[in-house]
C-alpha cells in the first residue's frame, strides 16, 4: 500500500513537469522546432524564460538578427492570453557563413532563442496557461527555403514561483553561455578614411593583454562590409579593430553589436562574446580615446587635403575645364598690362568663386546624404533636368569660343556679362562657372578624397571640398601672383582667336557626352526636348550677337528673340521632366533587368515556339542566388551568348511567397531556390535541362554551346 501511495504522489508531481518540459515538436525536412520553458510553472506577476529551440539539419543554417549580405532574421509572432506579455528574442552570438564574395550571420545544428514571458499580477492560478507562437525563418544550404512553424506551450500556474526543470536546465544553461555579456568598459568608435575603427582603451585593464583576436557583429545593417577583413592592431594601452565601412557607415550616436573576443587563459583559449555600444568621442573633449585617436586622424586628414588639392589641380586638364581656364589665363596677360595692380585681387576673387561654389555643392551633397540618400560626386548629374541645363551651358560656352556670340568686350573670360566686362564680379562668377563645368569630370586622386570626405564630420568634409576648389583655382591663382609665369606665356595676338575656336571643340565634345548620359536617363521625348532646347540656345546666341549690329528696332527684335528662345529652352526640359523621368525609370528597369517575369502561360508559349529559354528561380534573400547571379549572369561572355544566340530570359522571383512559383519548383522536385532550367538548348530536344545549383559562367556557356548563332533579319 505504501508503494502505491508513493506511485500516486510521484505521478502527481510529474504532471506539471510534463507540461513544462516543452510543447509539441514541429518538424520539416531541415528544422525541428519547439517551445520549452525553463521553469515548471508560472505565478502571478512572475517573469520566466521560454525558448524557441531549433535543431537544424547538418549543412543548413538559419539567420541572426542582422543576417549579413543576404538572408532573413527569425521572427516570433505570439498569441497570448490577456495580460500576458512576451519580450523580444534575446539573440545568442552568431557564426559566420561564407560564400565569397558574400558573408552571412546565423546558426547551424542547434540554437536556442530565449524570450521572457511575464504573467499579469491578477493571473488566476489553477488552469494552465496556453502560449502559442508562429515562428517564421529562412533555412539555407545551397538552396534557401522560407519556413513557418506554429508552436504551442502549456504552462501550469501556481501561487508560488516555479522551480527550474532539471530536464531542460542544461539546455538553458548552454543557451545563456552563448549570450554576449555586458560591455566591460567604455568603447569608442570612429570612421577614418572609409574604415570603421572600434577602440578598446586602457579602462579594459588586463583583458587587453589576454585578447588575441576580435570579430565584430553589428546590430545595424550597412555599417560595415561583412566580407571585408577585420584587422586588429595593438598599442601599449589600447586595441583597435578596423573594418571597411559599408554603404551606410555610422555617423553619430552609439554603434551597437557583439564583439567576439578570443582570450588566452594559460594554455587554453576561450571565446568571449561582449555586447558593446561604442560611442563617437566628443569633439575636443577630454578623454583617452580622443587623445589617442587625434594623431591618426590628423595624419589621415592631412593626406586627404593633399589628395583633394592634387585632384583639383589635375581637374584643370579635363576637357570640361581646360578650354575655359586657358582662355581666362590668356586674357590675364592683357589685363596685367592694363591694370597690373588689380590682377592679384582678381585672382583671389576668382579662387573665392571656385571655392565658395565648391562648398555650396558639398553642403547640398552632405544635406542629402544626411537625409538618407546614397550619393557622391556628380550626384546632380542623376537629374535629367540638371544634365539638360549643363548641355545648354556647355553649348553656350562652345558657341562663345567659336565666335557665334561674344560676351563682354575682352578676353577676360566667360561670365563677364554678369558685371559689364572687366570687374571683380566677373572674376567671381567665372570661378562659379569653372566649378559648374568641372562637375561632369573626375580627376585622379579625387575619388579617394571625395569618398573619404563623405565619411568625415561636416566640418572636415567641407574642408576637403574647399581644398578641391583650391586645387582647381591654383593655376590661375599662381598666374595672378607670379609675373614671371605670365611672361612665360606667349604674347597675345591673332593666334589667340584661332586657339579659342579650337578650344570650342572639347567643350562641344563634353556637351555631346552629356547628351549621351541624358539618353540613358530619359525617354525619346525627354531627349527630343533637350535637343530642341539646344537649338533654341543656339538661336538665342545668334540673336544676341545680331542685336549688337542692327538698328534700335532690330536690336529690340533680336533681344526679344534671344530671351524667348532661352525661356523656351528652359521650359522644355522643365515641362517634360516628369514624363522623362517616369519613362526613364521604366526604360532603365527594362534595360537593367532583361528578364521576363515568370508566367506559366508565357513559358509554354516560348518553349512551344522552340525558342531557347533560361528560367531563373531566385529570391533576394537567397545567398546562393546572389552569388550565382554575380558570378555567372553578369559575365561578359555569357551576356554575349544570350545576345548572339537569342536566348530568352525569365525570372521567377520567390522573394515573396508565390503559389505559381512554388508549383513550378515542385514540378522539378524542389522545395526551394535557386533553380535554373534551360529549354530548347539542344536541337530536337524538348526536355528541359536543370543546371547545377552552384552556377558558374562556364556552366551557363556550355548549356548553350550547341545552339547556332541567331540570324538577324
Amino acid at each position: 500500500m505504501r508503494i502505491f501511495k508513493w506511485l500516486i504522489l510521484l505521478s502527481a508531481l510529474s504532471t506539471p513537469l510534463a507540461f513544462a518540459l516543452d510543447g509539441p515538436t514541429s518538424a520539416t525536412d531541415n528544422v525541428k522546432s519547439r517551445l520549452l520553458s525553463e521553469t515548471t510553472s508560472i505565478g502571478p506577476g512572475q517573469t520566466i524564460w521560454v525558448a524557441l529551440e531549433f535543431n537544424i539539419r547538418d549543412g543548413w543554417h538559419t539567420y541572426w538578427r542582422n543576417p549579413g549580405d543576404s538572408g532573413q532574421a527569425t521572427t516570433l509572432t505570439w498569441t497570448l492570453p490577456a495580460g500576458v506579455t512576451a519580450g523580444d528574442i534575446v539573440w545568442p552570438t552568431p557564426h559566420r557563413f561564407e560564400l565569397p564574395p558574400l558573408v552571412n550571420y546565423g546558426f547551424a545544428k542547434h540554437v536556442m532563442h530565449l524570450v521572457q514571458i511575464t504573467a499579469p499580477p491578477d493571473l488566476k492560478v489553477g488552469s494552465p496557461l496556453d502560449l502559442s507562437a508562429k515562428a517564421s525563418y529562412l533555412v539555407c544550404s545551397d538552396v534557401c527555403i522560407p519556413e513557418d512553424a506554429t508552436l504551442a506551450l502549456k504552462l501550469p500556474t501556481s501561487a508560488a514561483a516555479g522551480t527550474v526543470d532539471p530536464r531542460d536546465a542544461a539546455l538553458f544553461s548552454a543557451a545563456r553561455a552563448e549570450l554576449p555579456s555586458a560591455e566591460l568598459a567604455p568603447t569608442s568608435v570612429s570612421v577614418q578614411a572609409g574604415q570603421v575603427v572600434i577602440s578598446l582603451g586602457k579602462e579594459w585593464g588586463d583583458t587587453l593583454s589576454q585578447i588575441t583576436s576580435l570579430a565584430f557583429f553589428p546590430y545595424d545593417e550597412g555599417g560595415i562590409e561583412y566580407a571585408a577583413p577585420q584587422t586588429l592592431t595593438r598599442t601599449k594601452d589600447s586595441l583597435q579593430l578596423s573594418m571597411k565601412a559599408g554603404y551606410q557607415p555610422p555617423k553619430s550616436g552609439a554603434v551597437r553589436g557583439v564583439l567576439l573576443a578570443t582570450e588566452q587563459s594559460g594554455n587554453d583559449t576561450i571565446d568571449v562574446p561582449i555586447e558593446i555600444a561604442a560611442n563617437f568621442p566628443a569633439v575636443g573633449g577630454a578623454g583617452q580615446e580622443s587623445a589617442t585617436a587625434a594623431p591618426a586622424e590628423a595624419i589621415s586628414f592631412s593626406s586627404l587635403i593633399l589628395l583633394a588639392i592634387l585632384g583639383g589641380l589635375i581637374l584643370n586638364l579635363m576637357p570640361c575645364v581646360f578650354p575655359v581656364l586657358s582662355i581666362k589665363a590668356m586674357g590675364l596677360v592683357e589685363q596685367a598690362k592694363k591694370h597690373p595692380a588689380t590682377v592679384r585681387a582678381k585672382g583671389l576673387v576668382f579662387a573665392a568663386g571656385v571655392i565658395s561654389s565648391m562648398l555650396a555643392l558639398a553642403a547640398v551633397l552632405l544635406a542629402l546624404r544626411a537625409g538618407g540618400e546614397q550619393i557622391g560626386w556628380g550626384f546632380q548629374l542623376q537629374s535629367p533636368l540638371f544634365v539638360t541645363l549643363m548641355v545648354y551651358l556647355l553649348l553656350a560656352v562652345g558657341l562663345n569660343l567659336s565666335g557665334v556670340f561674344e560676351v563682354g568686350g575682352t578676353l577676360a573670360g566667360i561670365g563677364d556679362e554678369l558685371t559689364q566686362g572687366d570687374s571683380y564680379h566677373a572674376s567671381f562668377f567665372t570661378g562659379v562657372l569653372t566649378t559648374l563645368v568641372a562637375t561632369p569630370c573626375t580627376a585622379p586622386f579625387m575619388a579617394a578624397a571625395v569618398g573619404a570626405a563623405l565619411t568625415q564630420s561636416a566640418g572636415a568634409a567641407l574642408a576637403i571640398f574647399a581644398a578641391l576648389g583650391l586645387g582647381l583655382s591654383l593655376p590661375y591663382l599662381l598666374l595672378s601672383f607670379a609675373p614671371w609665369m605670365r611672361r612665360a606665356l606667349p604674347r597675345p595676338g591673332a593666334w589667340m582667336d584661332t586657339l579659342k575656336q579650337v578650344f570650342a571643340f572639347p567643350i562641344y565634345a563634353s556637351a555631346a557626352w552629356l547628351l549621351w548620359v541624358l539618353a540613358q536617363q530619359t525617354s525619346p521625348l525627354g531627349l527630343g526636348a533637350a535637343l530642341a532646347g539646344a537649338i533654341l540656345v543656339a538661336l538665342a546666341a545668334w540673336a544676341y550677337q545680331k542685336s549688337k549690329f542692327t538698328s534700335i528696332g532690330g536690336r529690340v527684335t533680336a533681344l526679344v528673340t534671344a530671351v524667348i528662345a532661352v525661356v523656351l529652352a528652359i521650359f522644355l526640359p522643365v515641362r517634360y521632366a516628369g514624363v522623362a523621368v517616369a519613362a526613364a525609370v521604366t526604360q532603365g528597369a527594362a534595360q537593367a533587368d532583361a528578364w521576363l517575369p515568370y508566367d506559366a502561360a508565357k513559358l509554354a508559349e516560348l518553349t512551344g515556339e522552340g525558342k531557347p529559354l533560361l528560367v531563373n528561380f531566385t529570391a533576394s534573400w537567397c545567398l546562393t542566388c546572389l552569388v550565382n547571379e554575380r558570378n555567372a549572369f553578369t559575365d561578359a561572355a555569357v551576356q554575349e551568348i544570350f545576345r548572339g544566340k537569342g536566348v530568352m530570359l525569365m525570372k521567377g522571383d520567390w522573394t515573396s511567397r508565390d503559389p505559381a512559383i512554388t508549383k513550378a519548383l515542385s514540378a522539378f522536385g524542389r522545395a526551394g531556390v535557386p533553380l535554373y532550367v534551360v529549354y530548347n538548348a539542344k536541337s530536337g530536344s524538348k526536355e528541359p535541362i536543370v543546371l547545377p545549383q552552384l552556377l558558374t559562367a562556364g556552366v551557363v556557356r556550355d548549356a548553350f554551346t550547341d545552339l547556332p548563332d541567331r540570324v538577324l533579319k
